[in-house]
Formats: C-alpha cells, sequence, structure tokens
C-alpha cells in the first residue's frame, strides 16, 4: 500500500532520510518543525512509498532546479520532489532503467554516519526484489566521470555533465515507455515551498558514482 493519510496531489521530499509530507496543523500524527527560514511546519515522516512511475518533469522553482516524480497509488497521485543535484534524485535516475513501469515498485531512502559523513542511498524493490543500478563504477555504460572545476579558489566536484546524461536518458527513453503505457500526464506545476529548508545534496567530500 502507498503512503497512509495522503491527500491526493501532496508533494513529498526527503529529510533525515524519509520521505516528508507538508500537512496542515491538526493533521493526526504530523510533527512541528521550525525550518531554516523560521516558519514552523507541520510533517509527516515515511520509512517508504509503494506507487507506479506515471511521469516525469524537471522545472526550475524558487530555489533552483528540482525532479518532479509523479506517482499514483490506486487513484491518488503524488509527487516526489527533489533537487536537481541529490544524492536521492540521482540514485533512483540511476536505477531506472532496471524498473518495469507496468508495475508498481517500493520505494525507501536511507541517510546514515559512516566516520563522521553522511551516507544517503535510495533503495527500488519490485516484487519483492532489489533493484540493481544500471549504471555503476565497473559498467558506467556511458555515464560521464564527476569533474574537479575550481570555484573561488577551491577545488570542487562538478556533476554538470552526468545531469545531462541522466536528463537526456529520461527524456529520449523513459517518457516514452511512459507514454506507451498510461498516455501523456500533465504533472502538476513545481512547489514553490521546496527547498525553504534542509537541502540533501550529494557529499562532495569524495567522489560518489
Amino acid at each position: 500500500m502507498g503512503l497512509e493519510q495522503r491527500t491526493s496531489g501532496k508533494y513529498i521530499t526527503i529529510l533525515g532520510g524519509k520521505f516528508c509530507q507538508r500537512v496542515q496543523e491538526g493533521t493526526p500524527g504530523a510533527t512541528t518543525r521550525t525550518n531554516k527560514i523560521g516558519n514552523v511546519v507541520f510533517e509527516k515522516y515515511y520509512d517508504s512509498f509503494t506507487g507506479k512511475l506515471i511521469g516525469i518533469k524537471t522545472q526550475d522553482g524558487n530555489y533552483g532546479k528540482t525532479w518532479n516524480f509523479m506517482f499514483k497509488d490506486r487513484e491518488d497521485v503524488y509527487t516526489l520532489q527533489l533537487s536537481y543535484s541529490n544524492s536521492f534524485s540521482t540514485a533512483f535516475l540511476k536505477i531506472l532503467p532496471n524498473i518495469d513501469l507496468t508495475k508498481e515498485m517500493k520505494v525507501s531512502p536511507s541517510s546514515k554516519e559512516v566516520e563522521g559523513k553522511t551516507k544517503n542511498s535510495l533503495f527500488v524493490e519490485q516484487e519483492g526484489k532489489v533493484l540493481k543500478h544500471a549504471y555503476t563504477r565497473e559498467n558506467p555504460n556511458g555515464l560521464p566521470d564527476m569533474e574537479q572545476t575550481k570555484v573561488k579558489g577551491v577545488m570542487v566536484w562538478d556533476d554538470t555533465k552526468r545531469l545531462e546524461f541522466l536528463e537526456e536518458m529520461v527524456n529520449t527513453t523513459i517518457l516514452t515507455k511512459l507514454e506507451l503505457i498510461d498516455g501523456t500526464e500533465e504533472l502538476p506545476d513545481v512547489n514553490p515551498n521546496y527547498g525553504e529548508d534542509e537541502v540533501e545534496e550529494i557529499n562532495l567530500d569524495e567522489v560518489p558514482f
């Protein structure tokens, strides 16, 4: 089953290694938090969700570019919204070619501290089997390497070419399959509140793959 106590069209993101849904004050099971810009928000957290992918869209919003992954669980439609350059969204994109788009999937994020560093990961299961990445260090299948570049005198890792490759893969391969399966779905506009507080980005202390 999908997320419980969910209303249609809601946005979900990932905070603290869990799926997070913004809800109204007084919603049963909601927690209260003051975000980075000082607003009090009410949220519900989930370890996983189950749904069928029906659309993908990139869009520029108030806080930068995002990936919008639209899922349907029975008649409910909701959008998983993640930063464009984000370890969770990149992990999902690497798994995408191995997903059977005609079936539901269970998606679970994870965030752990390992030797003082945050390690983010995301798992996708179908029919009880955890799916592997289609792009790996051993078999990149055309996925470009990260590149080092200097920004304000500091060397940082740049994932621009990698993200361009993954977005092209989505546009030329995945969206075509989704249209054949479900027809054209109109994705909602970007959530203007996304990115107003924690954004879990790629850890650039080391080269991620």
